[in-house]
């Protein structure tokens, strides 16, 4: 951590043009820089607000065809822009509202307005009707590099092999690995990763058992950090099959093992590399495992006990999900055949977790079991795939002041699952016009039961199934199992928080995140409704709204990063010093803070 630490304070300091102007243009005395009168005379504002500023590098020249973006509730779909060639971006008739503003460009670390550490939130922009918020400007610095050679076990250059970069960070709630960037080894065994923030990284790698890196191979290509991070996390993260399961029979059965820098078979054996701002980091060489390895083969039946035709076979180490949460796992995998047959080659040996899904019918079907491979064959695997269970109930909206819905089927329903199964996304279903729906394909598991995407000024009261309250409480599902008299229950009494942050003189203060979260230490779990926070706008106001009743703890923290206020270690960190506030439905309430900065 104290590496990190330094890490984030060369990002801080390239970030101070930004904040000057959040501490130099508040309204009234710290109002953003409006317009003067002159140039309200020569060139009269469009109407409705505006947004707008300028990027430059960290060497002082502007940054063109840098990608602005903002969003806030009131601007469905967010807008983006280009810079012009003086890196310039504007954006004009906007309505009023709470605003992020991010800028990127391929090469250069991404930024928020007012962030100050990689991975951690900006600060959001209150734009009032007609507004102009003018001057902002960003100083992009350039994204770090991490470069090397991969090699055999004999020390001969590795080509064609697949190198990932990867960091934790925190996704729904849950501290993953994740892929930062990629690249492929060239002739010599040599690859480059570009584009990357600030902090610390794992270095893996995989190749095919057919290439061996005795000969040519595709030539090296480099790759961002985040640019392709998606691509990566489903393509290889998810399903490495499409790399090196399933190659060509090979009879002795040896093949180089996914391997982490500095030649180590588990990313808990791993070594960080440490990056720092624009930093180039070289010579991160490493040597493959060879080691011998299965072939896992077998046959797909539906629940009649026909082939299943279509459809894919995972293997994933045993105590990492198929999502990859925690701790990253490679997964080998196969498609289903037209007989039901699969085949996947190449696997180490170890624990892992089969899972399954047919695409045969309407609804997929799964099957998820352990397995153990030694290195001998595998042959003849039966692996009998299973329904999902149904969810079947009706949605709710209590009356108040607000309108209901006219249209209903803009409703949806899902069933996300407390740990993720791997299994391909969570089924949704919308609602019909009368409120009613039914929910099919859910995989046997953990799951709670939510609304899938906003319904603007309505909140979750509750979940009840059968009578039992099961709001955030999850319910146990079992293959084919079927759920009746769901009742979804949603409310327009939305609890609010407001207040400011300031210094003991009363200056706003910008980098502080508001964080509100049970006193109850059974609802600290990842992604609880009951988890809030807030980031105070450029004049300290910041507003938590949503909120379900009960007891919370309120404080302000400096966190590292997005959602490591998941964590129960950090909540109970901080509750010492947290004030204590009682939420009931349709609350309003405020609470300020005077916090002391160094």
């Amino acid at each position: 951590m104290p590496m990190l630490r330094r890490v984030y304070v060369s990002l801080m300091l390239v970030m101070l043009a930004v904040a000057a102007f959040a501490q130099s243009s508040r309204p009234g005395p710290q109002q953003p820089a409006r317009d003067t009168p002159a140039q309200q005379k020569d060139t009269p504002p469009p109407p409705g607000g505006r947004i707008s500023g300028r990027v430059i590098a960290d060497n002082g020249r502007p940054v063109k065809r840098a990608r602005a973006f903002i969003t806030a509730a009131e601007l469905s779909g967010g807008r983006g822009a280009l810079t012009d060639e003086n890196g310039i971006f504007d954006f004009t008739e906007l309505p009023a509202g709470r605003y992020t503003l991010t800028v990127s460009k391929s090469g250069f670390v991404s930024l928020s307005y007012g962030q100050r550490r990689p991975l951690q939130a900006g600060t959001p922009l209150q734009l009032a009707d007609g507004q102009q918020l003018k001057g902002i400007e960003f100083r992009l610095p350039r994204g770090g590099v991490v470069a090397g050679h991969v090699f055999d076990e004999d020390g001969e250059p590795m080509a064609g092999a697949i190198v990932r970069v990867m960091r934790y960070q925190y996704l729904q709630g849950d501290r993953r690995l994740t892929p930062a960037g990629t690249a492929q080894t060239d002739d010599k065994g040599q690859y480059r990763v570009w584009g990357l923030m600030p902090g610390d990284y794992y270095i893996n790698a995989v190749t095919r058992l057919a290439d061996f890196g005795r000969g040519g191979g595709p030539g090296g290509r480099g790759g961002p950090g985040g640019a392709i991070a998606g691509f990566i996390g489903g393509a290889l993260g998810g399903n490495i099959a499409a790399v090196f399961g399933g190659a060509g029979d090979d009879q002795d059965r040896l093949a180089y093992a996914p391997t982490y820098f500095p030649g180590v078979g588990s990313a808990n054996e791993a070594r960080p590399i440490a990056v720092g701002l624009s930093q180039e980091v070289l010579d991160v060489d490493f040597n493959l495992q060879l080691v011998r390895t299965s072939r896992v083969s077998g046959h797909v039946t539906n629940p009649d006990g026909t082939p299943t035709t279509s459809g894919n076979v995972n293997l994933t180490a045993e105590g990492t999900s198929g999502g990859g949460r925690g701790q990253i796992g490679i997964n080998y995998g196969s498609r289903i055949e037209w007989d039901g047959n699969f085949s996947i080659g190449n696997v180490p040996p170890g624990r892992y977790v089969l899972r399954a899904r047919g695409d045969d019918t309407e609804l997929p079907q799964y099957a998820m079991q352990p397995l153990a491979v030694t290195g001998g064959e595998i042959n003849d695997l039966p692996v009998v795939l299973m329904p999902g269970a149904t969810l079947s109930g009706s949605v709710t909206f209590l009356p108040g002041q607000s309108a209901v819905p006219g249209d209903l089927t803009q409703v949806r329903i899902t069933a996300p699952a407390v740990d993720e199964s791997g299994l391909g996304p969570n089924p949704n279903v919308r609602v019909d016009k009368e409120g009613r729906f039914t929910l099919d394909g859910v995989p046997a598991g953990a799951h709670l039961i939510r609304p899938n995407g906003g319904l603007r000024g309505w909140a979750l009261k509750s979940v009840t199934v059968e009578g039992r309250e099961v709001t955030d409480t999850p319910i146990d599902l079992k293959s084919g199992q079927k759920l009746a008299n769901v009742s979804v229950v949603f409310t327009d009494k939305l609890s609010e928080i407001n207040g400011t942050v300031a210094d003991q003189q009363g200056t706003p203060i910008t980098e502080f995140t508001v964080l509100a979260f049970p006193t109850d230490p059974s609802l600290w779990r990842p992604q609880s409704r009951h988890i809030m926070t807030a980031r105070p706008d450029q004049t300290g106001k910041f507003r938590i709204r949503g909120l379900p009743p009960a007891e919370y703890y309120l404080v302000t923290v400096d966190p590292a990063e997005q959602g490591e206020w998941f964590e129960p270690a950090f909540l109970d960190q901080h509750r010492a010093a947290a004030s204590r506030l009682t939420i009931d439905e349709g609350d309003v309430k405020t609470q300020d803070f005077k916090v002391t900065t160094r």
